[in-house]
């Protein structure tokens, strides 16, 4: 009784170990979505049962959104090892790609709205309008926050600043 108690013990410590870093600093893909989470719910202000209601379709509309990358992704795939091998590519090819880039586009933008429209039923209008302005909110935010985390100090050994001309 004893080994089977120490096996499953084990065994459950085993399972319940973190997973492989994904990325720079670790968990970063997880870790980018939990702060666009907090930082969304903070800017829509948005009520504990809308937040419940609103992030699993956001899930489901970033999957979708993926497949379209992936579909370009593949798309490009095939004419850059062409590219690479040394092969030649017409005009009608790239005329081709331009084709089904703009296909997949007016897909992905047709899906977007949809998924924009598809949220009249857990915000309220002020909240819509916030929520199709939150990427490029986000956007800027980032930005500012390069720039004031890359700015030049000023030298500590000096005593002065460096002027900006």
């Amino acid at each position: 009784m004893n080994k089977i108690a120490t096996l499953l013990l084990s065994f459950s410590i085993i399972l319940c170990q973190p997973g492989k870093p994904s990325g720079p600093g670790g968990q970063y893909g997880n870790r980018m979505e939990m702060m666009m989470v907090w930082k969304m719910t903070e800017y829509l202000n948005l009520s504990e049962d809308q937040a419940e209601k609103l992030f699993p379709r956001m899930r489901r509309q970033r999957v979708k959104m993926r497949d379209y990358f992936d579909n370009e992704k593949d798309l490009f795939d095939s004419y850059l090892s062409k590219i690479k091998k040394g092969e030649k590519i017409s005009q009608s090819d790239v005329n081709i790609i331009y084709k089904k880039m703009e296909d997949i586009s007016d897909k992905k933008n047709d899906a977007r709205m949809k998924f924009f429209k598809s949220t009249a039923d857990i915000l309220d209008p002020a909240q819509q309008i916030m929520f199709l302005s939150f990427e490029p909110y986000m956007k800027e935010e980032a930005q500012k926050g390069m720039k004031e985390r890359f700015r030049k100090k000023p030298d500590p050994r000096s005593g002065k600043s460096k002027r900006r001309r």
